[in-house]
């Protein structure tokens, strides 16, 4: 009976437990995300899935320009944000005053908010057949910062240079063209109006002008920028250093591996000169040295008979202006061949070319030193044997260094080296040819270059 009774209250539980779950609540839910059930149909459901509505053009942009024209902004926003076609007027593209245009509210409307960004500036904007065309308010003045022109006259600089360091002070800002045409630029959606690249005038900063014309520089900017103008434009016109450039161009001849030109040199000057340490003492072909006895030294090379004067070069010029001596000739030479006609008439272009000693030097004066830029070059022309022979072939050494030497040093360059091997025949037409003399010569020639720079 026990058992019995256990068995049925078992039975009689689990059945509770049933009921139980029959009476169970359902789980919760997660609610429905609205921006969901607009755009997907409910599970189950034969209906298709509606087409998405596009974005509302010009809301959900953000911009943020800074110390830019109207002009910029204008086109910026219109190409990026609105891709409407749009003109703009000359007024708008002449206008340099300079702007901060900051949006990142997407629930504006772009296009509101620059209607009454141009129109607190004075412009406005009128749409016709769909296109955008932004000009200047009838009767609006354009308000424009303070603007002031200085004209300053050179004293002992030019013009343009003066430029040339100016500009780069108010090179910071955006650029815009010196000068625009008078014209509009239309401009329609997906395309851009481009001027051709021959009338595009260069870019300049914008603020701070500088033009030179003749012996007057022209500055246009605001009062503050003048200010610092008037300031530097004078300190910069000053007297450029200059100096005098000496030079001994010797071609020595008779010399070998273990006794080169710049060897004998360093012997000869070593008497005369006192040797010192600088930015070329490591090389093995330039030298430095410095001492009276310069004039001595030299009359000791003219009279060894192993240096044979080529050119004696003696200039005065001015600090970073280059200066060229060119002792020699001018060479046709044939540089094209082109026909003519129907019958093929060849016509040859002919460019004349310089051989000789062709010496270019470059000094820049420091307060310290002198930096000096030598560039030297001898040339001669022989018949060509191989390849074009109706153009001569032109043998070239060059040398190229820069030094700095202090006021009255003397820098001696070597190492342009040239073999010449000649061999000659002689005797008698009557005579066999084994028994014609016959003599060679073998000849070995280095150019020396001896430069000295004395401060003005």
């Amino acid at each position: 009976m026990k058992r019995l009774g256990v068995l049925v209250g078992a039975l009689v539980l689990s059945t509770q437990w049933v009921v139980a779950a029959d009476v169970m609540p359902p789980l919760p839910t997660l609610p429905a995300d609205a921006s969901l059930s607009k755009g997907a149909a409910p599970t189950g459901s034969a209906q298709a899935m509606p087409i998405l509505t596009p974005l509302k053009r010009g809301s959900g942009a953000a911009f943020d320009l800074r110390f830019v024209t109207v002009a910029q902004v204008v086109d910026l926003i219109y190409q990026d944000a609105m891709r409407t076609p749009y003109v703009l007027g000359p007024d708008v593209l002449t206008d340099v005053r300079l702007v901060s245009f900051r949006l990142d509210d997407s629930s504006r409307d772009i296009r509101a908010v620059v209607s009454d960004f141009l129109d607190s500036l004075g412009f406005q904007v009128a749409t016709k057949n769909g296109v955008d065309y932004v000009t200047k308010k009838t009767g609006a003045v354009l308000a424009r910062t303070d603007q002031e022109v200085f004209v300053y006259k050179p004293r002992y600089r030019r013009a343009n240079d003066l430029r040339e360091l100016v500009e780069p002070l108010f090179s910071g800002r955006s650029l815009t063209p010196t000068a625009t045409s008078d014209s509009a630029l239309v401009q329609a959606a997906g395309s851009v109006a481009t001027p051709p690249a021959s009338n595009v005038p260069p870019l300049q900063p914008v603020g701070a002008r500088a033009q030179s014309r003749g012996d007057e520089l022209v500055l246009f900017g605001s009062r503050d920028e003048i200010a610092v103008l008037r300031k530097v434009v004078p300190e910069l016109d000053t007297v450029p250093g200059e100096v005098v450039v000496r030079g001994w161009a010797y071609e020595v001849t008779n010399t070998d591996s273990s006794n080169t030109a710049w060897s004998i040199a360093a012997k000869v000057l070593g008497g005369q000169l006192r040797i010192s340490s600088g930015d070329t003492a490591s090389d093995a072909s330039a030298m430095r040295f410095t001492g009276p006895g310069l004039d001595a030294a030299i009359s000791a090379l003219n009279a060894d008979s192993r240096f044979k004067v080529l050119s004696t070069p003696h200039v005065r010029v001015a600090s970073g202006e280059q200066v060229r001596l060119n002792v020699g000739q001018q060479v046709p030479t044939q540089s094209s061949v082109s026909y003519q006609g129907a019958s093929g008439t060849p016509v040859q272009s002919i460019t004349y070319q310089d051989a000789g000693l062709i010496f270019d030097v470059q000094p820049t004066v420091m307060r310290d030193v002198i930096e000096l830029r030598v560039h030297e070059e001898i040339s001669d022309f022989v018949a060509t044997k191989t390849g074009v022979d109706t153009s001569p072939t032109k043998n070239t050494r060059q040398l190229q260094t820069v030094t700095r030497l202090k006021d009255g040093e003397v820098v001696v360059l070597g190492g342009l080296v040239q073999d010449r091997n000649t061999s000659a025949r002689s005797g008698y037409a009557w005579l066999p040819s084994f028994l014609d003399g016959r003599s060679s010569s073998k000849q070995r020639t280095e150019v020396l270059l001896v430069l000295q720079v004395q401060r003005i």
